[in-house]
């Protein structure tokens, strides 16, 4: 039997970048993991909120540990995606609009000190040029936002995710595409048992299930990390073909919301093809007090449903304020989940000897999880911190 020199258990947004940054480094590496299911209604085992087209990439952000997270990431985008032959990448630009920069809590200043720190391409508008520039968006009165160019925009996160697998596999990883049912033994002699029996052996593990990650560790481990799972909901509008040209400069968008009773802010991605050939247009929100879930079940019965009803209404309400003349086709809404840590960064760390975690999205990672997953690669391989980034901001609780 083949004993690998790390075994990566789940293959998401960051454990598939961490397991092409093992194959670069030469290492003997497999990756473990369940794929998209065919039928999510019937579907009984894990699910994860990568199964979309759209998810916003920018620099620009008010903390500077997530914005270099993206700009270390974006910088390998084209990269990963010449080795793979698969793309994942649109650059149509990022807005990010605040209603009244004067407010309390407003953070459009410190995104555009942090973003001019990191040299996004950023230009500064108030609501006379945003009303020039877009004019299908509504703007409030006393509206400023950043408008950043270069490579922000939105990344397809099912194509991001197929490429790191590519490249990995190109590099001769193994890829098994089964859930893990339990790891036992101790560093440099792990097993990890998979749901149809398989047993693989590995001298390391690294971690990276998201809210899956507990109900695997703590039966191994004995304990648990600090997670919060928040449920979230997602609105698509279908466009039809005029409607898609007359949108099609559109792009990245996140805003924040004025005494909304339920939302702090909305993101939306511009129109995009979905694989059941719908060409959508995507909405999203951060809901002030999301429904919580910490168990498998909760986890199916969640994903099983078309999201939450109220925060649905909320949706699309505002994405019809926002743009006031949108034809829309048809509505479809989907559940998603997110991952929050206790400090709010990923939880990137040591947790036993041989025993790795790199995981932890806190609704950020999306298109920072290439600079995710090669912390984790290289404290795996090394068995020591190596990133300029302090490791204190990553330690797992």
């Amino acid at each position: 039997m083949i004993t690998y020199d790390v075994a990566v258990v789940g293959l998401g947004m960051i454990g598939s970048a961490a397991l092409r940054h093992l194959s670069v480094a030469g290492l003997r590496v497999i990756g473990i993991g369940p794929a998209e299911p065919d039928n999510w209604a019937a579907h009984q085992g894990a699910f994860a909120s990568h199964y979309d087209q759209a998810r916003i990439t920018r620099i620009t952000d008010p903390d500077s540990v997530w914005g270099m997270l993206a700009q270390r990431s974006i910088a390998r985008y084209a990269e990963i995606e010449q080795h793979s032959g698969v793309r994942f990448h649109h650059a149509v630009g990022h807005l990010r609009v605040s209603p009244d920069v004067t407010e309390a809590g407003d953070t459009l200043g410190n995104a555009e000190k942090v973003g001019r720190q990191l040299n996004a391409q950023l230009t500064r508008l108030n609501q006379v040029q945003l009303s020039a520039q877009f004019p299908y968006l509504q703007f409030a009165d006393k509206a400023e936002a950043l408008y950043e160019g270069g490579a922000a925009g939105f990344v397809n996160p099912r194509k991001l995710v197929a490429a790191q697998q590519v490249s990995a596999f190109l590099n001769e990883a193994k890829l098994i595409y089964e859930e893990v049912r339990a790891i036992t033994g101790a560093a440099g002699a792990f097993e990890v048992r998979t749901q149809t029996g398989q047993i693989l052996q590995a001298q390391r593990v690294l971690l990276s299930m998201d809210g899956y990650t507990n109900f695997l560790l703590k039966p191994f481990l004995g304990r648990e990390l600090d997670f919060i799972c928040k449920q979230h909901s997602v609105v698509l509008a279908e466009l039809d073909e005029a409607e898609q040209q007359r949108l099609a400069n559109c792009p990245s968008l996140i805003w924040r919301l004025q005494c909304h009773p339920l939302l702090k802010s909305f993101y939306s991605t511009p129109p995009t093809p979905y694989p059941d050939g719908r060409v959508c247009f995507k909405i999203g929100g951060s809901p002030f007090s999301p429904p919580t879930m910490n168990t498998p079940q909760a986890f199916r019965d969640w994903f099983h449903g078309a999201g939450n009803e109220t925060e649905i209404a909320a949706l699309r309400e505002v994405l019809l304020t926002v743009l006031p003349d949108l034809r829309v086709k048809s509505w479809a809404s989907k559940p998603c989940v997110n991952t929050y840590t206790a400090h709010g960064y990923p939880y990137v760390d040591r947790l036993a000897e041989g025993i790795y975690i790199c995981t932890g999205g806190c609704g950020s990672a999306a298109k920072s999880c290439d600079e995710i997953g090669h912390m984790g690669a290289s404290l795996v391989q090394y068995d020591e911190w190596r990133s300029d980034l302090p490791a204190e901001v990553f330690r797992a609780v």
